[in-house]
């Protein structure tokens, strides 16, 4: 008999008189809520956004802080707010065509050096907030401020969370000078 014709006629007869493994019975599952019908009921789930103030630290390597003063040039520190929009169309034709994202808000601090800059949460446009879903998002971006310098001078991390995470935490950008970033 052909090996192949034997193997198919041993799967056939197993399929046919079952499986002979005993299993012992599986507790029932918990019985869930239904899943939302919506995306609209979806987001009604979603807790409110946070809204707080944050600090930065900015720290400056050697390096950097030598180039910034032998250019005359300041620290610039940006936060900028945003939210993801709900899926209503006034909130998705407020949305930035190329981030997808709704703008609440943004700030800028110029520091002289390495230091700190506390961003309150005035600017943020409250008005806005209930065409977002979730939490507002923060971004902080820490460049040179490019008054005698067109180019930025520093190479900086770009930070984004949620305001909610960055609010419970002190966030620390440390910067560096390009040509250290090579290295």
């Amino acid at each position: 008999m052909n090996k192949n014709l034997l193997a198919a006629s041993l799967l056939a007869s197993l399929t046919l008189a079952g499986c002979a493994r005993r299993e012992e019975p599986q507790p029932e599952a918990p019985v869930q809520a239904a899943a939302p019908a919506t995306e609209a009921e979806a987001e009604k789930l979603v807790p409110k956004a946070t809204i707080a103030p944050v600090s930065v630290q900015v720290t400056l390597s050697p390096q950097a802080q030598a180039l910034l003063q032998s250019k005359s040039e300041k620290v610039m520190v940006l936060a900028t707010y945003a939210g993801d929009p709900r899926a209503t169309e006034q909130a998705q034709k407020m949305a930035d065509p190329v981030s997808g994202m709704i703008k609440l808000g943004e700030n800028k601090q110029l520091l002289d050096g390495a230091g700190s800059a506390t961003f309150q949460d005035d600017v943020i446009d409250k008005a806005r907030l209930d065409a977002i879903v979730g939490e507002v998002q923060l971004t902080i971006n820490v460049t040179s401020s490019k008054t005698s310098s067109s180019e930025n001078l520093l190479a900086c991390p770009f930070y984004w969370k949620t305001l909610a995470e960055a609010s419970k935490e002190h966030i620390q950008i440390a910067c560096t000078t390009f040509a250290e970033v090579k290295q």
